[in-house]
């Protein structure tokens, strides 16, 4: 199982951070977007809002092209260097409603976050308050009772139930997994 990077900005699941504008490209306004996760969710005509310094901005995306984890942006009344270049830096936040479909097994990082960990026989471990990204298999950190965090990988032979619409992810935790951590 995977997880997709984007995630709510200060919890605001309406909004959803999926990129950042890391440079200006040429003198027609044209700029480079570094994303955070794959496959893109930007597509022309898609309407996004960049955030910078405490300040926002909705514009519409008029053309885009990919490139690995790359995104060339033209905006919408962005037709210039001048125009552009206080745009460099911003955040791009994306509506979580146009957030593309993704596979099956892999999910959005704002979708899991809040989310029930339960496992047979010993019921409820806590909640997942994030994920951490490790170049290989992701682990959720589940914040238990008495401030005890829990570090499960995000693996399908571990976590068997995804289930966001119930709001939990039942585990079926290999023998010592839930003590590698206890004192």
């Amino acid at each position: 199982m995977t997880v997709v990077a984007p995630r709510g900005p200060g919890g605001d699941p309406a909004w959803v951070h999926v990129g950042r504008v890391v440079k200006l490209r040429g003198s027609k306004g044209r700029l480079t977007a570094a994303l955070s996760g794959s496959p893109s969710p930007l597509v022309a005509g898609q309407q996004v809002r960049l955030r910078r310094q405490g300040q926002t901005r909705d514009v519409r995306i008029a053309r885009v092209e990919h490139y690995r984890d790359r995104a060339i942006l033209e905006l919408e009344g962005v037709i210039s260097a001048d125009l552009a270049e206080p745009l460099v830096g911003s955040d791009i936040l994306l509506q979580s409603k146009d957030l593309v479909d993704l596979p099956e097994g892999t999910y959005y990082i704002f979708r899991l976050v809040g989310l029930e960990v339960r496992a047979p026989g010993l019921g409820s471990l806590g909640r997942v308050a994030n994920i951490l990204r490790t170049g290989g298999v992701d682990l959720l950190l589940v914040q238990g009772e008495a401030d005890r965090e829990i570090l499960i990988p995000f693996a399908r032979s571990i976590c068997r139930v995804v289930d966001l619409e119930a709001g939990f992810i039942e585990i079926d935790p290999p023998e010592g997994l839930l003590e590698i951590d206890a004192i």
